[in-house]
């Protein structure tokens, strides 16, 4: 049993690793630069942060931080590495399309189809983004728009997460 506090420890000159009070944990962050706060500690247990619980969408490489978030009407996987933003849409049906086609008797899937078109993975640089916003949304979670030279996408994730995500993010740009 090791008697090391939680807490972020140096990884090299330029990266920090979380130790959680037992283990090394798969989150990793730059070291941040002279009167710039650090971003949060991860949750200790339980968060719905993929590096938590290793989600297969994304190999071990070093990203520094994994979640879970809705983006336009579907769930997907992100991962913020220190050049990029990366996120995956997995095809699936809808909790909505599966109500529908109950109450519908089946008609509605068939009217439909059951596929789903917006599955895949997309990607900004680091260097195209051009702004980091938030917005409340609802009581529990908040809507962190990405804006990039070429595109504006939404993160809805928990007010927790997105704080982590707003830091993480003006930290990289400004770095």
């Amino acid at each position: 049993m090791s008697s090391t506090a939680p807490g972020w420890y140096p990884n090299g000159e330029q990266w920090e690793t979380y130790w959680d009070g037992t283990q090394w944990t798969d989150q990793h962050r730059p070291v941040a630069p002279a009167g710039m706060p650090a971003p949060p500690a991860p949750p200790a247990t339980g968060g719905s942060f993929a590096a938590q619980s290793t989600t297969e969408s994304f190999a071990s490489d070093g990203a520094l931080l994994k979640f879970k978030s809705h983006i336009n009407g579907k769930n997907a996987d992100v991962a913020i590495f220190s050049d990029r933003i990366e996120w995956l849409m997995a095809r699936g049906v809808s909790g909505a399309k599966v109500t529908a086609g109950v109450f519908t008797g089946g008609l509605s899937m068939l009217a439909t189809g059951v596929k789903n078109g917006k599955a895949g993975t997309q990607m900004i640089p680091m260097k195209s983004i051009t702004g980091v916003t938030t917005k409340r949304d609802g009581m529990i979670n908040t809507v962190v728009t990405v804006t990039s030279s070429s595109s504006t996408i939404g993160f809805r994730i928990s007010h927790k997460e997105a704080e982590q995500m707003r830091q993480l993010l003006n930290q990289l740009i400004l770095a």
